[in-house]
């Protein structure tokens, strides 16, 4: 039951701030849409069918009412007092529910699937399921599982025809950069919990090796040099690559993107 990755999260205060700064820095940055049942928006980033979606609240009171499903998005939102900044990442799985059953046996508290849509700007509708699980007093939150309506290559092709995907770019998501206090069981945990490879030890961090990402675990003396100073366990960056353009940095509260890093 292979999982893949799928997206990771970025709240942020305004969406459409964000894809324009993002796309004067050729970032191609759509408009997703409304999460109608959570109060939420969101702008899109894809390389692929791995993408960074920037969020954020647009009706207070939906939000409050999701934000009370234990760890979903908006739990960990709002547990975060909402900052701002990457929050958690999602990995896609075609058998949610067996994941599902598989996660409940292994002792941990699980929730859904359950059924998800967004209304996109032209009126369509995008339909998924989401599952969370967890257990009480992580550091941080496992990733958030979900299973798209639509298979991958019907998705893709989809997503190429509206333009979300812009295939004149040729920059592709390498992997994501997470701090933690305690590396070596965080990523023995995550590694045990999502069925991945063994991780491999660099210089500077630990990774996980998913079949389209590689997650990047740092302990804080490595993580603050790259961040300018404070630091909250979770993910801080995402790594880009493009071999047509030169090295680059944006940077964004609790949030960097390295292009060419």
């Amino acid at each position: 039951m292979t999982l893949y990755f799928d997206h990771l999260v970025h709240q942020v205060q305004s969406p459409e701030n964000s894809r324009v700064f993002l796309n004067k820095r050729n970032i191609h940055t759509v408009n997703g849409g409304q999460h109608t049942m959570w109060g939420t928006y969101n702008t899109l980033s894809y390389f692929g069918l791995n993408y960074i979606e920037q969020i954020a609240i647009y009706d207070r009171d939906l939000f409050e009412q999701a934000a009370k499903l234990p760890y979903s998005l908006h739990y960990t939102f709002k547990n975060d007092k909402e900052r701002y900044g990457f929050s958690r990442i999602a990995l896609r799985t075609n058998n949610i529910e067996e994941q599902g059953a598989r996660l409940h046996a292994m002792g941990l508290e699980v929730y859904g699937p359950d059924a998800c849509s967004r209304t996109r700007p032209d009126g369509s509708v995008v339909e998924w399921k989401l599952l969370h699980f967890g257990k009480p007093g992580l550091p941080i939150d496992f990733p958030f599982l979900i299973e798209w309506a639509e298979e991958d290559e019907k998705r893709y092709l989809q997503l190429k025809e509206s333009g979300a995907i812009d295939t004149n770019h040729t920059i592709t998501m390498e992997s994501v950069q997470f701090f933690v206090k305690d590396v070596q069981t965080m990523v023995a945990l995550w590694q045990e919990v999502l069925e991945l490879p063994e991780p491999q030890q660099h210089a500077q961090f630990t990774s996980l090796q998913l079949p389209n990402i590689r997650l990047d675990f740092y302990e804080k003396a490595a993580a603050s040099t790259m961040t300018l100073g404070h630091l909250k366990e979770g993910p801080f960056g995402v790594t880009l690559e493009d071999a047509n353009r030169t090295k680059e940095t944006l940077i964004f509260p609790a949030a960097f993107y390295w292009v060419n890093r």
